[in-house]
């Protein structure tokens, strides 16, 4: 479940203006030798049979990087256009690799519809000037490195997970600020997410890898993110629906951050004594709206958005007992939806609680449940699927924070 195939386009990454950049080709000649020691394949693809010289882009590119880096391409071998849908497929197969063990590095609008067209990220190479909006950005070889070796070769992308009926809940990593061996992590997470500190842009790959090497997008329709505890919440809370949006529309997925508001104000669960946490708290203060915002436009969607045979994947950053993810369910699936939920955390020694049956509602209106719904607890040890997460989480903080190249 981690990066095996990097897939990269030829235009706008080796080259510019048509032109091979030759320190930038010694550069990623580098990258690819290093990954190949950690089993990652490059290939560089192409609807054009490249030259450089009389030298035949194959051969001048994997002299360069010291082993051999073949080219794929409708005008090299008959592979299918690159903006055709699944066009990629028959290049995967070789490999034997999944899409969510594929990377695509490619900045140009081409690029932007390969990725769409066949699933898959999209890493930006800005190191000659930025060409388009699309893709997760890297200025240089380094940071595209940096990428790679320290969110894309993650063995353990989820660490706990519970599916139990429509129930399908995961996250990142534990959260606790009090056992040393979560703490570094944990306290930089609750730094970010609640000030805006720490390290921001590791938490928004950290997801982004996370969802995307998992397969968690798969299969989704639409991704949201949970509200914050009061009405007027910043949309963009720390640029994370920036990331969400970027994210959804790699693989053509829109981004609504107000799909599910909040109405009315509701007390944070991690500061709530166990003995006082209810459902009601948070099903009594959040609806679904029938016209979100796409994609951070300004605008609302002109026609209402039917939930109806969707699945949506819900993105918060902490889960403690589950009561809000639950929240963001019901309504979801009131509207005739399905929900994945994930959060980049789950707070240690917790259980989490499912709504039990399901409670009836109107998922575009404030309820008034004045009982707590009855709910089935899933004890937090059993929900842990990789006991490796936890000290993976540290290691590649650590590189994060100290990366060079």
């Amino acid at each position: 479940m981690s990066l095996k195939l990097l897939l990269v386009s030829i235009d706008g990454t080796l080259t510019h203006d048509g032109k091979i950049c030759r320190e930038i080709a010694t550069d990623l000649g580098r990258l690819v030798r290093q990954l190949e020691k950690r089993g990652v394949t490059t290939v560089l693809w192409s609807n054009r049979n490249w030259m450089v010289g009389d030298v035949p882009m194959r051969q001048f590119f994997s002299n360069i990087a010291g082993v051999d880096v073949p080219v794929h391409g409708s005008g090299v071998d008959g592979s299918p256009a690159r903006v055709l849908q699944n066009s990629a497929a028959p290049i995967l197969e070789r490999y034997g690799v999944q899409p969510h063990e594929t990377v695509l590095v490619g900045g140009m609008s081409d690029d932007m519809r390969a990725g769409v067209q066949n699933q898959l990220i999209l890493v930006r190479p800005d190191w000659y000037a930025q060409q388009m909006e699309y893709g997760f950005p890297v200025n240089s070889v380094g940071e595209l490195a940096r990428f790679c070796f320290v969110f894309a070769l993650r063995e353990h992308p989820i660490f706990w997970r519970v599916q139990h009926g429509n129930l399908d809940i995961s996250a990142g990593g534990p959260f606790s600020t009090n056992i040393e061996k979560f703490a570094v992590f944990g306290g930089d997470a609750r730094a970010f997410a609640k000030h805006g500190q720490g390290h921001p842009d590791f938490w928004f790959y950290f997801t982004v890898s996370s969802l995307y090497f998992a397969g968690l997008l798969q299969g989704i329709n639409y991704i949201c993110s949970y509200p914050g505890h009061t009405p007027n919440s910043d949309p963009d809370k720390h640029g994370v629906a920036a990331t969400l949006t970027r994210l959804g529309k790699c693989f053509g997925k829109s981004y609504y951050h107000d799909l599910l508001i909040r109405h009315s104000e509701a007390p944070k669960s991690q500061y709530t004594r166990a003995a006082e946490r209810r459902f009601i708290t948070q099903l009594n203060s959040i609806c679904l709206q029938r016209k979100p915002h796409r994609n951070l436009s300004d605008q609302p969607n002109k026609t209402n958005l039917s939930l109806a045979g969707k699945r949506v994947l819900v993105v918060d950053d902490f889960c403690t007992s589950g009561r809000s993810s639950e929240a963001a369910r019901a309504f979801i699936e009131a509207a005739g939806g399905q929900a994945r939920l994930y959060s980049w955390l789950k707070t240690i020694n917790t259980p989490y609680q499912e709504i039990s049956p399901s409670v009836a509602l109107n998922p575009y209106a404030a309820a008034a449940f004045t009982v707590d719904p009855t709910s089935t607890s899933h004890g937090y040890q059993v929900g842990i699927i990789d006991h490796h997460a936890p000290t993976e989480i540290q290691s590649i903080f650590d590189q994060f924070c100290a990366w060079t190249w």
